[in-house]
């Protein structure tokens, strides 16, 4: 008999205080605790029905909210019109291509009641910059930004008024620097892996 369990990631995003404030919803097809993915826009469709559909949301979230990629091509899809705005953060992707269409749209869902993150910034180009009125969070890949650099980034974000978000966080010495930088939240193996859940164990 085939498995028909579905699966989905779940990585845990904290606070400066290392409380849990939301988690990132990531597609997994099966229990290994990693993902190939094809198509973004599949996959993310995969994650919603599994976190607000075959898993339960409440299992899956409890009360906190959570993120989750989104595509050009899953900022535009109906899909999100069926789910409670007030649960996701949508995370825009890095290979999102900026037009004014897309900024539009950015604006209607903020209006609809989501959150909007700008996902794995390095820098701050003329893409981000146009975003950036119109997103509530920034994910900072503090991996892939020089340590020497990443201070410069940050001023160069000063006047952002949501919160930044430090991701790839792997140890203690990360996650005292980026507090020390100004981040409000964090993410990374130091304060947890991704967790697969299943439709059979999810708490």
């Amino acid at each position: 008999m085939p498995n028909s369990s579905r699966y989905l990631g779940r990585q845990a995003i904290v606070d400066r205080q290392q409380q849990l404030v939301a988690y990132e919803l990531l597609f997994r097809s099966s229990p290994a605790n990693f993902a190939l993915v094809r198509d973004d826009l599949l996959a993310s469709a995969e994650v919603l029905r599994n976190a607000f559909g075959e898993l339960g949301n409440v299992d899956v979230l409890g009360q906190f909210p959570g993120f989750i990629n989104a595509s050009a091509d899953l900022l535009q899809d109906a899909i999100l019109d069926q789910l409670p705005a007030e649960r996701l953060v949508l995370e825009i992707l890095e290979t999102v291509t900026v037009t004014e269409a897309l900024l539009q749209r950015m604006a209607l869902l903020r209006q609809r009641g989501f959150r909007l993150a700008l996902d794995d910034v390095i820098h701050l180009g003329p893409d981000q910059t146009a975003m950036l009125p119109l997103v509530d969070i920034v994910k900072v890949d503090v991996a892939a930004v020089e340590t020497e650099r990443l201070p410069a980034l940050m001023a160069q974000l000063s006047d952002f008024d949501g919160i930044l978000l430090a991701e790839k966080v792997d140890s203690r010495e990360q996650f005292e620097r980026c507090r020390d930088l100004g981040f409000r939240w964090f993410q990374g193996y130091f304060h947890g892996r991704p967790v697969v859940l299943s439709s059979t164990d999810a708490p």
